[in-house]
């Protein structure tokens, strides 16, 4: 999500994706924490909106808003922004990633939720331009 969403001029492919790395799999792969897909839309759109020094702090507030709204709609679509809970286990245990993997929830439930958070991202961004 992030390597997809990045300010390109600003951040190649690969170095993208080697900074999101670890949000992957409810970060860490510990499964319970927050969506990687969240994750990657979030680091986008404070790429795109954060604060880059103490002389744009009202970047910081425009950033958080916009994280709040994009969690928000996550939320209402996805019925929440947590790996475990999207999934209906905890992949951080060796069992229930097996089960995951065994249920192919990472070609449908994860590709459903990397879909839908580049959907509510580029509906952001659209609105941004408008």
């Amino acid at each position: 999500m992030f390597a997809a969403f990045r300010r390109a001029e600003v951040l190649d492919e690969a170095s993208a994706l080697r900074m999101a790395t670890v949000f992957g799999g409810g970060v860490a792969g510990a499964g319970g924490g927050l969506c990687g897909a969240v994750s990657g839309a979030l680091l986008a759109l404070s790429m795109r909106y954060g604060m880059g020094g103490i002389e744009e702090l009202a970047n910081k507030t425009k950033s958080y808003e916009l994280g709040r709204q994009f969690m928000a709609e996550f939320e209402k679509r996805m019925g929440s922004c947590r790996c475990e809970s999207i999934l209906g286990l905890c992949i951080g245990e060796p069992e229930n990633l097996q089960k995951a993997r065994e249920l192919k929830l990472f070609e449908t439930v994860c590709v459903d939720a990397v879909g839908t958070a580049a959907d509510i991202l580029e509906e952001m961004l659209n609105a941004e331009v408008s």
